[in-house]
């Protein structure tokens, strides 16, 4: 269960992630979708979603992970910041999967 307290710690977390990134990394399209901080907060898991390549993108943001938790220290007051894991969201893909399907079995139905 995730209390208040923590995802309050997970929006800013966020969106100061965002901000970093978006400075950072200027020519790119994404969007952070989410971000889950453990409880003892020595880790952040980041949801990457983007147009283009997902692994290029996950990977870039994973070189520079540690300068990030440098510069995230400095803008979040907090006992620890956490080391950053950058994972490829692929929601809307899934979501695509499963509605192509979803109409492939409203197609064979009205056979």
């Amino acid at each position: 269960m995730v209390t208040n307290r923590m995802q309050k710690f997970d929006e800013l977390i966020l969106r100061e992630l965002s901000t970093l990134l978006q400075m950072r990394f200027p020519d790119q399209i994404f969007s952070l979708t989410q971000v889950h901080v453990s409880k003892d907060l020595s880790f952040a898991k980041v949801w990457v979603s983007t147009i283009k390549n997902h692994k290029e993108l996950v990977h870039q943001f994973s070189q520079v992970a540690a300068e990030l938790r440098k510069d995230l220290s400095k803008k979040v007051v907090a006992r620890r910041v956490p080391n950053l894991y950058f994972v490829a969201d692929l929601t809307e893909e899934k979501a695509e999967s499963i509605d192509r399907l979803l109409n492939e079995i409203k197609v064979e139905e009205k056979k």
